[in-house]
C-alpha cells in the first residue's frame, strides 16, 4: 500500500532490501590515516592470524540506529534524512586513546579504539539529539549510554594490546547517515550534516 494514509507510512516504502542504516562519525584525511596506523600497529603487536581489518574508507564511530518502527511521516530513507537535518549541535574534539575488545556483529570479537571519558560526553549528546529527531519522525531509538569507539578489526580470538596508545585527536565537524549493504562490506553515505 502506498502508505500516505491518515496514519502515515508503514515503514517499508523507500527501504532498500538487505540494507541496514545508521548515523555515524566518519574520519577523514589525517584522522583516518592515524586511526589506520593504530590498527596496523595493533595487528603487529597482537600477531593475529586470521583477522579481518576494517578498510580505511569504512572506519566509523556509530552514533544511532533506527529501532522499532512506528508509523513514519515519509518513506523510510526520506524519514531518516529529515531526522538528520533536524539535529543542531556544535563541533567538538574527540580523543581516541585506548584499545578495547568488544563482541561485534554476529558475536564476533573485535578490536576497537575507544574515546576518553571527557570527549565521550559530546558524542553522547549528539546521539541523544539524533534519537529525539528519530522519534519525531516515527522511529524508535535506543536511549542507552554509548561506549564511543571505532572498530579496527575482527578476529576469531583477540586480546587487547597492553601497550599505551598514541592518542588520535579528532576534530568532529559533521555526522553522516550510512546505508550499509549487509554482508558486502559496502557503505554508502546518503546524508551528511555539518556541526557548527
Amino acid at each position: 500500500m502506498a502508505g500516505d494514509d491518515l496514519f502515515g507510512w508503514s515503514g517499508d516504502e523507500g527501504l532498500e532490501p538487505d540494507c541496514a542504516y545508521f548515523f555515524a562519525l566518519m574520519p577523514k584525511g589525517c584522522t583516518q590515516q592515524q586511526i589506520g596506523e593504530r590498527r596496523e600497529s595493533a595487528t603487529r603487536a597482537l600477531r593475529v592470524g586470521r583477522s579481518t581489518p576494517v578498510d580505511d574508507h569504512r572506519l566509523h564511530l556509530s552514533l544511532c540506529t533506527p529501532k522499532t518502527l512506528k508509523r513514519l511521516r515519509a518513506p523510510f530513507e526520506e524519514s531518516l534524512l529529515r531526522a538528520g537535518a533536524e539535529v543542531k549541535a556544535p563541533a567538538f574534539g574527540l580523543r581516541l586513546d585506548g584499545f578495547d575488545t568488544f563482541n561485534g556483529g554476529f558475536g564476533q570479537p573485535c578490536l576497537v579504539l575507544r574515546s576518553d571519558a571527557t570527549s565521550s560526553v559530546h558524542v553522547q549528546a549528539l546521539k541523544d539529539g539524533l534519537g529525539k529527531a528519530l522519534f519525531n519522525h516515527g522511529f524508535g531509538w535506543d536511549g542507552g549510554t554509548l561506549a564511543p569507539h571505532v572498530t579496527l578489526l575482527y578476529a576469531d580470538d583477540i586480546a587487547s594490546p597492553g601497550d599505551p596508545v598514541e592518542a588520535v585527536e579528532w576534530h568532529v565537524d559533521e555526522f553522516v547517515l550510512v546505508r550499509s549493504h549487509v554482508g558486502k562490506h559496502q557503505h554508502d553515505i546518503i546524508g551528511r550534516w555539518p556541526l557548527h
